[in-house]
């Protein structure tokens, strides 16, 4: 008697253990979502390395491509260029006459280009840009900024490669 007792409760524990190895509702899996842990490159003064020069680009056509289908079109572009544009200060254009006077710059460092001249030739004449259309002009805007040929830009390469990057409001603009 002892014998069919111990039997049966060695069977009911094994049961019991069975039962609760198997979940009662089908488990679902767990969707973990992955942060963005690129880093985000958002003003071109931060920009030294090759890589961060497409970074950077990469970051500017997410900024500029509000509608989200994957080019940046002109209006895109200009209201883009509008946001980035350098402020103009009263130091720069005279608001009585409307007559921009001149800026002292460094000889290095280029004036900015007009929106339309930047969409031109990010776009190479076209009517959207592409990713890698910008990112390809940036890399080469890096290049022409980077002028001892090191890979890196330091402090004036940057401020130079900036500049080249950094469009003029268009003249529509609020």
């Amino acid at each position: 008697m002892i014998r069919a007792l111990l039997i049966g409760a060695s069977a009911a524990a094994f049961a019991s253990a069975a039962v609760a190895q198997e979940p009662a509702t089908e488990a679902k899996p767990e969707v973990v979502e992955k942060a963005d842990t690129t880093p985000k490159i958002l003003d071109a003064k931060q920009v030294g390395t090759r890589d961060e020069a497409k970074l950077f680009a990469e970051n500017e056509f997410e900024q500029a491509d509000l509608n989200r289908d994957g080019t940046v079109d002109k209006d895109e572009f200009f209201a883009y260029a509008t946001i980035r544009a350098p402020f103009e200060s009263s130091k720069t254009a005279n608001t009585e006459t409307q007559e921009e006077q001149p800026v002292e710059e460094t000889a290095a460092v280029e004036a900015p280009a007009t929106a339309d001249e930047q969409f031109a030739e990010i776009s190479k004449d076209g009517e959207t840009i592409s990713k890698t259309q910008l990112a390809e002009v940036r890399v080469a805007q890096f290049e022409k900024a980077d002028a001892n040929g090191d890979d890196t830009l330091d402090g004036e390469e940057r401020m130079q490669f900036a500049a080249l990057t950094a469009p003029k409001a268009p003249q529509n603009a609020l």
